[in-house]
Formats: structure tokens, C-alpha cells, sequence
């Protein structure tokens, strides 16, 4: 008897971190971390309108980024896109900053930083 309470407490916990999973969707765990000159790790990420992405720029491995909406270090403008991105110049990070956005408008958002062109990410909001 005390293992099956065992075995039933086990596979409960199981299922209930399973529910909390990681992913690119949900709200809280949608970061963007960049390093020194690039993004690190995921680039892409897939919320919906309302929730929020965290943009991190580390204090050991990070650098100076102006993050815009657009391509190859070119600000474009974004219909629906959140105020922080309206403009051409963008939102600055220094090592250890971290700066959370919410999102509120259904699109594609592309991300470019304008010191490191090569800088690429996405944000879509369903």
C-alpha cells in the first residue's frame, strides 16, 4: 500500500511539472538573452497578444545593444508593435540590464539590433 501512495504521489508531481513546462509560449518564461555581440539561445518566440518577453542582457557575457523593430541592424516601423520599439531608437541595454515588453497586438515582430546587424529575432503574437 505505501508504495502505490508513493508511485501515485510521484507520477501526480510528474504531471503537474509537465503542465508547467518550459516552451516558448506562456507567460514569464519568454526570454530573449543576449551575449556580446549576438543573441544567445533561442531568437524565436511565439506568445499571445497580452503577455510579455524578456529581453536580458547579462552582466558577465553581455554587451551594449539598441534593440528595433526591423532587419540587418535597420529600424522599420511595426504596426501594433509595443511603444518601446516605435521609434528609430530603439531600447538600449548595457551589460546587466533586463528590460521585460509586453506585447499587445497580434503580428511578426522582427528584432535587429542597430550596433550588431547580424543581431535577428522574432517575436509573434497570436
Amino acid at each position: 500500500m505505501r508504495r502505490l501512495l508513493v508511485a501515485c504521489g510521484f507520477a501526480a508531481l510528474l504531471a503537474l511539472a509537465a503542465c508547467g513546462g518550459g516552451g516558448s509560449s506562456g507567460g514569464g518564461g519568454n526570454t530573449i538573452a543576449m551575449g556580446g555581440s549576438s543573441f544567445d539561445g533561442n531568437t524565436t518566440v511565439t506568445i499571445a497578444a497580452g503577455q510579455s518577453v524578456v529581453f536580458s542582457d547579462p552582466s558577465g557575457s553581455g554587451g551594449t545593444h539598441i534593440l528595433v523593430t526591423g532587419s540587418n541592424g535597420t529600424f522599420q516601423a511595426a504596426t501594433g508593435a509595443p511603444s518601446e520599439f516605435s521609434g528609430a531608437t530603439g531600447v538600449n541595454f548595457s551589460p546587466g540590464d533586463s528590460k521585460t515588453i509586453v506585447f499587445s497586438t497580434a503580428g511578426t515582430y522582427p528584432i535587429t539590433c542597430k550596433i550588431h546587424p547580424s543581431m535577428q529575432a522574432t517575436i509573434t503574437v497570436t
